[in-house]
């Protein structure tokens, strides 16, 4: 059995946006793999916070049964806990459905968590993610693993792309699209860039929509669905 403090730094009780189509609590993992520096969620990823008791949030989870059908599994990135499979198991068991969200670079533990919906993150072209701090050696070979998984998934998956015009332009979307061959759904992020960043440095002025509009065109013609989310 996990220990009662396993990671979960963070607890949003009640969702409607964070699994398409079911009502959710989500929960936040502390630590990142990446060190993006538009990331709006810093204490998260530098895992700041204290952690909160499994046991208080599967006994809320449980008297909300008939109004929450789901949990999202978010961070920080959760598939560098080394308790999330138990803690999948333990929801499962009592009847949740499990979505996942990911940044794509752990895909062996995003198999073996086989959430019932799965969002991969995607920044910009793999051979850019060192800029985003990732030094592993076969990162690239990873992402697309990950990306494989979501084509595999169907509709139950899909790609969500951050909009940032340091990591993200024609060239890199044109590039993007080709990558994303198959997948059935692609969301258009654009920053937050309102709230606390991880580089405190860091600032760039808002992306206009026609931009967003021609990225969506541009990634459509290989995907079922791309659109613009967070407007």
């Amino acid at each position: 059995m996990f220990p009662k403090f396993c990671g979960i730094i963070a607890c949003q009780k009640n969702s409607f946006i964070d699994y398409p189509g079911t009502v959710s609590a989500v929960l936040f993992f502390g630590g990142c793999n990446l060190r993006c520096p538009f990331c709006h969620n810093p204490q998260i990823v530098r895992n700041e916070l204290p952690a909160i008791d499994f046991e208080e949030i599967r006994q809320f989870l449980i008297k909300r049964k008939k109004s929450i059908d789901g949990v999202v599994l978010s961070g920080g990135e959760p598939t560098l806990n080394p308790y999330l499979l138990e803690i999948i198991e333990e929801l499962r068991s009592s009847g949740f459905l499990i979505k996942l969200d990911t940044n794509g670079l752990n895909p062996d533990i995003v198999k073996k968590c086989k959430p019932d919906y799965l969002a991969m993150d995607l920044k910009t072209v793999p051979q850019r993610y060192p800029e985003l701090g990732c030094h592993t050696g076969d990162f690239e070979v990873r992402l697309l693993t990950t990306i494989d998984i979501v084509k595999q998934m169907g509709a139950a998956a899909e790609i969500r792309i951050p909009v940032s015009s340091f990591f993200v332009n024609r060239i890199v979307v044109e590039e993007i699209g080709g990558i994303l061959r198959g997948v059935d759904k692609v969301f258009l992020q654009p920053l937050k860039t309102h709230t606390e960043l991880l580089d405190i440095s860091f600032s760039e002025e808002p992306i206009q929509r026609s931009l967003l509009e021609s990225y969506c065109d541009i990634i459509g013609k290989n995907v079922r669905v791309c659109s613009i989310r967070g407007i």
